[in-house]
């Protein structure tokens, strides 16, 4: 199953993915699946599982797209939200933290602005 996964995934990437959705023919796909052994049901839910890919399946074209990604804050009220960004921090190993306050002290004076407008418009400053 693994190398008919790759043999997938390398095909969408050929054809744009993750960036682009990509349609393949839906009646080849499961044709090919079945060739192998393969559930190709089971195929998408390990594609889904293992590489975050989702696909909608149609009568002519399964679509592949990347599963979207979560905001870690999204759905949070801003007390919520202060306590996971404070968790994350504590988390962070020095020189990660180091870092950032390098990218912070290298921002030019507007951009230095905007940071600090957004954590007062949060609640954070």
């Amino acid at each position: 199953m693994n190398e008919f996964i790759d043999n997938i995934l390398m095909t969408l990437k050929t054809n744009g993915f993750p960036e682009k959705r990509v349609s393949l023919p839906t009646e080849r796909m499961y044709e090919a699946a079945d060739n192998k052994g393969l559930s190709f049901n089971q195929v998408l839910e390990q594609l889904k599982a293992d590489h975050a890919v989702e696909a909608q399946i149609g009568p002519e074209k399964i679509i592949f797209f990347q599963t979207p990604v979560e905001a870690p804050f999204s759905g949070m009220n801003q007390e919520d939200m202060m306590r996971q960004a404070q968790e994350m921090m504590s988390q962070m190993d020095p020189e990660e933290l180091r870092k950032i306050q390098e990218m912070f002290t290298n921002m030019s004076p507007e951009q230095k602005e905007e940071v600090l407008k957004k954590g007062k418009d949060m609640g954070l400053i």
